[in-house]
This record gives C-alpha cells, structure tokens and sequence, in this order.
C-alpha cells in the first residue's frame, strides 16, 4: 500500500512538473511574440515618422513667418513631440535587439567603454563641469558591443540626473562582494526614493517628472544585457543624496 501511494505522488509530481514546463514554454514563445511585434511595429513606425519630421521642418524652416504666433507655437511643441517620438521608438528597437542578437563573449575592457561614453556625453555638452572619476583595469567576459550599450546607458543616467546638482560627481569603480567582482556607476545626483527600487528597472518606469528627459526604457535595457549575461543588476539611492549602480556578471 505504501509503495502503491509513493507511485501515485511521484505521478502527480510528474504531471505537475510537465504542466509547469508547458506553461512555462507557452510564456517563453508569448514573450518572443511580444519582443518580435515590438521590434517590428517600432521599425515600422520610423518611415512614416521621418516624413512628419520632415514635412514640418519645411514648415518651420521656410512658412514660419507666415504664421500666427499661435500657431508657431504648435509648430513647435508638434516639432518637440515628434522628436520624443523618434527617441521612443529608437529605444525600443534598442530594448528588442538586446534579446535578439547572439551574443560573442570575449574579455572586455569596462573602463574603456565608460571613457567612450563620457567622451561622448561631454562633446554634447561641453560647458558641462563633471567630476569623472573611472577606475582603471575593469575587465569583465562578456559580448562587448552590449556592454558598451550597459555602460552608455548607465552613464548617460549619471549624466542626465547630475545635470541640476553643483558640482557635479561620477564615479566608475569596483567592489569585491563574496570574492565577485562588482562594478559600479555613482552619482551624487538627484536619487530616487529607495521603495521604487524594484521597480526601477521596469520598462517606462519613471521616477522623475519633466524636468529630466526620457521615456523609462534605458534601465529596462540595462537590465535586459545584464540577464543576457545571467548576471545581476541592483541600486541604491535615497533621493536627494545620489545614486549608485551595482552590476556583476559570472
């Protein structure tokens, strides 16, 4: 009787488990589906874009003077919101062709990414005044073109919520956490509360309001190639007082 009740157990268990690992196929092929309509309705969406974009620079460029001042200032804040647009769907063709691509794992210099990156933060701004301070020898094995985009992403975030904060600190750095090599990116900017911090790697999660650009997708990137990895991603911050990124990859 006993040996009849462990077969009926190790049975349902069975079944159990084939119906988890069906379910769980089921939500592999739906997300897929997800990333691919993504991918393919933002692709699709730029031609027609790229002809508003151009229909009202002509307007801007060669009619504005025609036009009531009311109007010009539609014609701008459509001009405003086109361009938001643009970086949108740029983004999220960014967040799908991270899940995408095959990945081509080498050793990576990190803090050679980070550098380039700063150096193209700086040539878009450069009356900024930043502190950047990036530590050398952050190697990692890893695919080298989603890791600049981790470190691009990552740095630009710095770049973004440091803008209102005098002087201004950034800090490239390392941590050996349980013999790990973690990776972080610090800035003594604005922060965030500390109960969004789950949440903050979400996409179009938006912890801040108008005065910073930006559409909630960077993060939700960010995070994406750090589990292309099968690494780990976290923040800490208490808002007012910064906010540093942790990442370590196996």
């Amino acid at each position: 009787m006993h040996q009849n009740e462990l077969e009926l157990q190790n049975q349902e268990l069975q079944a159990a488990w084939e119906k988890a690992a069906e379910r769980t196929h089921s939500l592999e092929l739906t997300v897929k589906e997800l990333e691919s309509f993504s991918y393919a309705v933002s692709h699709d969406l730029r031609a027609p874009l790229r002809h508003i974009n151009g229909y009202l620079s002509i307007l801007a460029q060669d009619f504005v003077s025609y036009l009531p001042e009311e109007a010009q200032r539609l014609l701008e804040r459509s001009c405003r919101a086109t361009r938001d647009m643009s970086r949108l769907i740029d983004d999220l063709l960014e967040l799908a062709k991270v899940s995408r691509i095959k990945t081509n794992c080498k050793m990576v210099n990190v803090s050679s990414l980070a550098k380039k990156a700063i150096e193209q933060l700086a040539e878009g701004e450069p009356d900024r005044q930043v502190d950047v301070r990036i530590a050398e020898g952050l190697f990692v094995q890893g695919d080298e073109a989603l890791l600049s985009q981790l470190m691009w992403n990552l740095l630009e975030n710095a770049w973004k919520y440091t803008s209102t904060t005098q002087p201004a600190r950034i800090e490239v750095g390392r941590l050996i956490i349980d013999k790990n090599l973690v990776i972080f990116v610090k800035d003594n900017g604005v922060g965030f509360d500390s109960i969004y911090k789950d949440n903050l790697f979400d996409a179009f999660q938006r912890l801040h309001g108008r005065e910073f650009q930006g559409n909630g997708i960077g993060l939700a990137t960010a995070k994406r190639i750090i589990d292309r990895h099968q690494g780990r991603i976290w923040a800490e911050s208490e808002k007012g007082e910064g906010a540093i990124f942790f990442f370590t990859l196996p």
